[in-house]
């Protein structure tokens, strides 16, 4: 299966390599999936990988409402894209809390534009004030919130999510030139979103960053 070009996965590699010193010590990727896509972004110590299902890319299987850890056992958490396919999220979030060291932060991202994918996991999108509510609802402090894009990369990156999947390009010939088309409009997309400091544009956005801290 060919990679092609996606401004919503290249922003949200982005935005968590500009936070990644944030996360260190003892780490719990929550949701890690088969494969680390995000993992050598980080500095630590030890690095666990959780997932519902067993894999090679897999430390301990669990779920995010029911960690299957002791409280106060990790320094950071990763939770990346993961939360939408979450039933509970207050359990989630009350969890995160509970595995935490006193002081250890929580590094989230969610989508708020986004396909169906996954079905029939897909159950939720975020916006900034749930995801915030969930966070200190949990008892956490909100230490940042970013979104992520604007209108004109979340255009180029719904438009290359339909066409990937009306061609089942991932798997055709065609798709290393696709994915060339699709960064160049991707790579316009972005300009114009730091161009575009209008009102209209702030209310668009793939999704978020939060970076959530268990008190000391």
């Amino acid at each position: 299966m060919s990679y092609i070009y996606k401004t919503g996965r290249v922003e949200l590699y982005e935005q968590i390599k500009r936070h990644a010193g944030l996360i260190k010590g003892r780490v719990l990727d929550v949701g890690a999936g088969n494969f680390s896509r995000y993992q050598d972004l980080f500095s630590y110590d030890q690095y666990l990988k959780m997932d519902v299902k067993s894999g090679k890319n897999i430390d301990v299987v669990g779920k995010a409402e029911a960690i299957p850890f002791p409280d106060n056992t990790f320094d950071s958490l990763v939770c990346t894209q993961v939360l939408g396919d979450v039933y509970d999220l207050q359990k989630a979030f009350a969890e995160f809390y509970r595995v935490l060291r006193p002081a250890g932060a929580a590094l989230i991202t969610e989508n708020l534009f986004d396909p169906l994918h996954g079905e029939p996991h897909d159950l939720w999108r975020f916006t900034q004030h749930s995801l915030r509510q969930l966070a200190e609802n949990a008892g956490f402090t909100v230490e940042r919130l970013e979104r992520r894009g604007g209108y004109w990369s979340i255009m180029a990156q719904l438009k290359a999510r339909y066409w990937i999947d009306l061609l089942n390009a991932h798997k055709k010939w065609f798709a290393r030139p696709l994915s060339l088309l699709l960064k160049i409009h991707g790579t316009l997309a972005r300009w114009l979103d730091r161009l575009d400091h209008s009102h209209a544009n702030k209310t668009f956005t793939h999704g978020y960053l939060l970076i959530a801290r268990k008190d000391a």
